[in-house]
């Protein structure tokens, strides 16, 4: 019989939750070669590079997890200087939202000339050594589908005023902005890709495995079934793409639900319970926890769910037909 308390430890351990996979090792070794070498070599950049949800953030946190900002008798020492990129940026853009982070009272303050001057000095004053920036592909721009010159442009004079370890994250137009300006492809590192799970590779099944029984220690207060078991699985895969983000929420939600409802036991009727409520996918999907699910044409259903979280090939429609398409759908 769980308790309550027993529930809660459960629901927070799977929110904490975070396992290290052969990908997080090698980003782990790039990024200690980024720290030690970074203003030794006039400025040096990592990019970690993969698909919306595969954990590119939370695994920049946990490389970051040490360089807390902290008060000396100086003042405050901020080692690292996290910042998101923000939409179609210019460069002044990009150094308002640097001022931001640094708690410039007035970013939005003063020409891109003093903006810039401002920026490194206060890089200096806070003694920023690693400057991490999230969401790198926000500099291509997505209507022209082209390269925004003058945003890239300002992280490269960054680095060359204030040579320092750039860490970047972002989805696979990053890259292009990394490779369409020569200053910063010089200085950058080799890409590091983190992967959805693949369950066609023996590897990367293996690794799959390895996550769902971490979730099942940290659940270990109540009756399961035996989630590495491949019959289980592969259920779970495809209800989650391999997407470790979404293998995270449907835990999440699962043990939400059964704190709520008190339950001892949970089966995979409790998961899909989450699934349903947690995945916009779920909708005429091929309800893999469900009880009706047949492992039938196997294969054809991991192909659709390796697909699952891919934008369409366009991303975007014309006027004409995004009113079609929300006439037909009854909006």
């Amino acid at each position: 019989m769980t308790t309550k308390v027993e529930r809660e430890e459960a629901l927070n351990r799977v929110a904490e939750t975070f396992v290290i996979t052969p990908d997080c090792k090698n980003a782990q070794t790039s990024f200690d070669q980024l720290m030690s070498r970074g203003q030794l070599t006039g400025g040096l950049c990592l990019l970690i590079c993969g698909e919306s949800g595969v954990g590119k953030s939370t695994l920049v946190k946990w490389l970051v997890r040490k360089l807390g900002a902290v008060r000396t008798e100086k003042g405050l020492s901020r080692p690292a200087l996290c910042v998101g990129i923000p939409t179609a940026p210019t460069a002044i853009g990009v150094f308002e939202a640097l001022l931001t982070a640094l708690d410039d009272p007035r970013p939005s303050q003063g020409t891109r000339t003093t903006k810039k001057r401002r920026l490194i000095k206060m890089l200096d004053e806070q003694g920023v050594k690693l400057l991490v920036l999230d969401d790198l592909q926000h500099i291509v721009d997505r209507q022209s589908d082209r390269i925004l010159f003058d945003a890239s442009e300002a992280i490269k004079e960054i680095l060359i005023e204030r040579p320092m370890s750039i860490l970047c994250a972002g989805l696979a137009d990053a890259e292009r902005v990394v490779k369409s300006n020569e200053q910063l492809s010089r200085r950058h590192m080799a890409t590091v890709r983190l992967r959805r799970f693949n369950w066609k590779s023996k590897a990367s099944k293996e690794t799959f495995l390895g996550v769902l029984n971490a979730f099942q220690v940290g659940m270990k207060c109540y009756e399961l079934p035996d989630l590495q078991h491949e019959s289980v699985a592969i259920r779970i895969y495809l209800a989650t793409g391999g997407i470790m983000d979404f293998v995270f929420k449907l835990f999440l939600f699962t043990a939400e639900s059964a704190l709520k409802n008190s339950l001892n036991v949970i089966r995979l009727d409790v998961f899909h319970e989450a699934w349903t409520r947690a995945f916009l996918h779920s909708d005429g999907a091929d309800r893999p926890l469900h009880s009706s699910f047949d492992s039938k044409d196997l294969d054809a259903k991991i192909e659709r769910a390796l697909k699952i979280n891919i934008p369409p090939p366009s991303a975007s429609l014309r006027k004409k037909d995004a009113n079609d398409r929300l006439r037909r759908a009854g909006l």
